[in-house]
This record gives C-alpha cells, structure tokens and sequence, in this order.
C-alpha cells in the first residue's frame, strides 16, 4: 500500500480521539507534552514508514522514565491509527520498553534541613513552605500544588487526591490542623498561616509573590536545585538523585520515627492497601549499618 499522510497529520486526529476519552486535566497536558516530543522528531515522517530501529534510536535521547511515556504514546498513536484505517501495523510494538533505571535513594530529614535551611535565605518565600508543608502532609506533588486556603475545614485540610487510580474519585484525607512534627517544631496549622504571608494574597497555599499559583513543574525544579546545592556532586549515580516525591517517604518514615501508629500513615498517605504504604516506609538501605536493638 502507499506510504500517504504523516506522523503530524494523524496527530491532529489522534488528538481529537484522547480528548474524548474524559481524562482529568492533568492527564491531558501530560500527554500533550509527550505528543509535541514526537511531533517535534517525527512529525514530517510519513506514518507507515516509521520503522522500530527510529523509535528506538528516538528514546535513546530521552531520560529512562520519559522513554517509557513516549514509547507508551507511540503504541496508543498506533494502536488508533489502525483501528482508523491509517495503518497496517504499529513499529511501536515491536521495541523493547526502556530499561529501567536504579531506584532513587531516599531523602534524610538531615537532608532536608539543609535544604529548608539554604530555602529560607533564598528570594524565593514559597519554596521553604513547599519543604514544611510536603514533609507535614505527605502529599505528592500535584495535591501541593492545588491545596487552597478553603480546603480548611473544622480544623482539618482537606486534600482531594488528584491520583485517581482508576477510580471516579482520589483518595480524601482531612487532615488535622493540629497534627505536630517534632522534627520541625510546628503543627500543620502553623504551617498553613507561614503560607499566608510567602506573598500577595491567593486562594492556594503556596504561590508567588503576585499571589498567583505555582507550576507543578517550578515546585520540582526548585526542589532539585536546593538538593542539588546542599549535597556533593558525587553523590549520587545517574538518576539517583531524590526528587520532590521522595519527601512523601521522609514524611511517612518521620511519623513512624515519632509514635504515629502505621495504619494513620496509610490513611495519611491515602492508601488502600498497607503493602503500598510499606514501599514509602522501606528507607532503601539508609539505616542497614545501624544496630537494631531487641526488646527484651
């Protein structure tokens, strides 16, 4: 058959199909940043000439965990575009997924003072408060990011999980103002009034200094240059390095540290099942030269 239409033509359709599939907002600009990547570097090629070995070479510029993304899209893009009649068979298919990179190591709460310590000398008044308020709720990244100054309610903030999981609705944990980190001095509620004053006035906990939200996107960014300047260069192998959702663990493995019985730490976390919560509380060799002490 003809080689006709490519990767860019289909794409506008292909569009129009993931946007009918009712995906969260999220979701659909996370896929979007994956569809603008291919587009980028294989747009102008015709959609049945793609070959497995261009693939392959493509993910090889692309950081393990993105390699695994554009390689997803990749045969999602295919698997509709045969279904539409656009193609025979899908090259994607046939490419072995990206190796797996190591697993990152974990952040230490000595880590991440050094951390709020160079924050709070930094212009930046958000970022310290992103540190305090990530360690106390153990949220990811996303739920940070929206949490607003209405979500507190009778005493509680009230999170919303964005992470659906398949489900209709994520996860929802109240949260009480009262709940105290020794490790930090203040209870959840202090934290929340240090938020008031990092800016202009907003609905959202953190956000810039003209009031408005921050970028999922800046909250990591600013998180990996404070890691990066508080440890040694060699510190780390590639992709080792902890990244923002790590401060989920170090919440999880702090309350433990501090009395807080495991199944709050689940509920916490907002898992259903207490083997999810046991992967944040595996602290991935941080503590195996300690000696263990048996209760007589």
């Amino acid at each position: 058959m003809a080689v006709s239409g490519t990767v860019a033509e289909w794409l506008t359709t292909y569009r129009t199909i993931i946007g009918d599939r009712n995906y969260d907002p999220q979701t659909i600009k996370n896929r979007g940043t994956s569809l603008r990547y291919i587009e980028t570097h294989l747009g102008a090629r015709p959609l049945r000439a793609i070959k497995p070995h261009e693939i392959a070479t493509l993910l090889k510029t692309c950081t393990p965990h993105k390699a695994g993304r554009i390689l997803g899209e990749l045969r999602d893009i295919y698997v509709e575009a045969i279904n539409n009649g656009e193609a025979e068979s899908s090259p994607a298919a046939h490419v072995k997924p990206p190796r797996a990179p190591g697993l990152r190591k974990r952040l230490t709460l000595d880590m991440w003072q050094d951390m709020l310590l160079l924050a709070s000398t930094g212009p930046q008044r958000w970022v310290p408060a992103m540190l305090l308020l990530a360690l106390h709720t153990g949220q990811r990244r996303a739920d940070l990011a929206k949490m607003k100054f209405s979500d507190v309610v009778d005493g509680h903030l009230r999170v919303e999980q964005q992470k659906k999981a398949r489900k209709l609705i994520g996860a929802r944990v109240a949260i009480p103002l009262t709940l105290r980190l020794e490790a930090t001095g203040m209870t959840l509620g202090e934290v929340i009034e240090l938020c008031r004053g990092i800016g202009a006035p907003g609905d959202t906990l953190l956000r810039q200094a003209n009031g408005r939200p921050i970028e999922m996107s800046s909250l990591s960014a600013r998180f990996c240059e404070h890691i990066t300047a508080v440890t040694p260069s060699d510190a780390y192998k590639e992709f080792e390095r902890p990244s923002l959702h790590e401060v989920r663990s170090l919440s999880a493995r702090t309350y433990i540290t501090e009395g807080m019985p495991p199944v709050t730490v689940q509920t916490l976390l907002g898992h259903k099942h207490a083997e999810m919560t046991a992967v944040y509380l595996n602290d991935r060799g941080l503590t195996d030269a300690e000696w263990k002490t048996v209760a007589a």
